[in-house]
């Protein structure tokens, strides 16, 4: 399960890293301007949603584990 926790943490720091990626890219700034743009917008706020709920999912899935295992 640790492995499992491992990966996870992974991927949501890359699904993460993505998507902020995305907003920087959207949003002109690597261009020297800040435009706002609002599915810049949607996807900082998708990214921070998908990473977080990927990893409650493994800790809730941990403690589920445990419990049972009681």
């Amino acid at each position: 399960m640790k492995r499992l926790r491992v990966s996870v943490t992974i991927v949501a720091i890359m699904v993460f890293l993505i998507c902020l990626y995305t907003f920087f890219l959207g949003n002109k700034t690597f261009d020297g301007e800040f435009d706002n743009d609002g599915i810049s917008f949607y996807f900082l706020a998708k990214g921070m949603f998908c990473s977080l709920a990927l990893y409650l999912l493994v800790r809730i899935l941990e403690a589920v584990r445990e419990n049972r295992n009681q």
